[in-house]
């Protein structure tokens, strides 16, 4: 009940949304805007407006588990709705070069973009006019429009251009055992009260919580950081296997506990996405080795002004 009354809720938000672009466009395909220069311009930005607002949507149903704190079990969850479905299959399955096409950027920096464009293609076209001293009237619908379609076909093959080296560029092969393991270390020496968002996510498997939960125990009880003993319910390499792979699911409950970890370790709160594009495995068109990927991650993707591959050596070097 509660994925339908989300599907509804959804449904009703885009429709709402939408229906003012439609009436929009209404009002340019009358006779008196049709065969105007500008008219094709807002016709596809009304488009991809809404195409914005109803992936927008399925998104954030799709991230619901990590954006909102309510007790709803996962198998009743918004994003198990068939938009959210739909978008995971389209995202996880998908060959890459079709991946940036269902992501809602996409469309913002396509509107963004084109926008620029109308304004130059605007002035342009006034000015020539005003120095024939008359609006041109006489040329085809074909030769007035040509460049508005060659524009907006290279505003789009832009913004996918942009969001695909974004998306797909680099990554890490897999996540990285080493970081789990010293956040499980870390965790259990110093955030003891955070334990349980780990657990919690582990209770489907009670032969992995029962390892985990032992090891959490046997580390506080003896205050050791690296050393498990022997005796323990499992051995290191099936610990680090359990922690690996459970720190490496996009779940509330562990997305939460990273941020928590890396607040504690480094003072600086860190953003759902930013955890699933350094930490978290997905396809990409790059892949790295953890180890070097996590080390020249703020190089590739960091969006501070500084030294990374949007300013080069410019940051950093002024500030010295």
């Amino acid at each position: 009940m509660f994925i339908v009354s989300c599907a509804f809720i959804g449904l009703l938000l885009f429709t709402l949304g939408s229906s003012s672009n439609g009436l929009c466009m209404l009002v340019f395909l009358r006779q008196k805007f049709r065969h105007r220069v500008i008219t094709p311009y807002f016709i596809v930005l009304l488009c991809a407006d809404s195409i914005y607002l109803l992936f927008h949507l399925i998104k954030l149903f799709y991230y619901s588990q990590t954006l909102f704190n309510r007790n709803v079990p996962t198998e009743e969850s918004c994003s198990n709705t068939f938009f959210a479905r739909a978008y995971r299959h389209a995202t996880q399955t998908w060959p890459q070069p079709l991946v940036p096409l269902v992501h809602s950027d996409t469309y913002m920096r396509f509107s963004i973009i084109l926008m620029c464009i109308i304004s130059l293609h605007r002035t342009t076209y006034i000015t020539r006019s005003l120095n024939c001293l008359v609006l041109p009237k006489s040329s085809s619908y074909l030769q007035k429009h040509k460049w508005t379609i060659v524009f907006i076909i290279f505003a789009f093959s832009l913004a996918y251009l942009f969001e695909f080296v974004g998306l797909t560029l680099f990554c890490s092969k897999s996540s990285d055992r080493n970081v789990s393991y010293e956040w499980f270390i870390y965790m259990s020496k110093y955030m003891e009260n955070s334990t349980y968002l780990l657990t919690s996510a582990i209770t489907d498997q009670p032969d992995s919580l029962k390892c985990v939960t032992d090891t959490l125990r046997t580390l506080q009880e003896q205050n050791q950081s690296s050393m498990i003993k022997r005796n323990s319910m499992c051995t290191k390499e099936q610990l680090i296997d359990i922690i690996s792979y459970y720190f490496d699911q996009h779940q509330r409950s562990i997305v939460s506990l990273i941020q928590k970890i890396l607040f504690h370790q480094t003072g600086f709160r860190i953003t759902r996405n930013e955890i699933r594009r350094k930490f978290h495995f997905h396809e990409c068109l790059f892949p790295q080795d953890p180890n070097l990927f996590h080390r020249y991650y703020h190089f590739m993707y960091n969006r501070i002004f500084g030294f990374n591959r949007h300013t080069l050596l410019l940051g950093k070097l002024l500030s010295l």
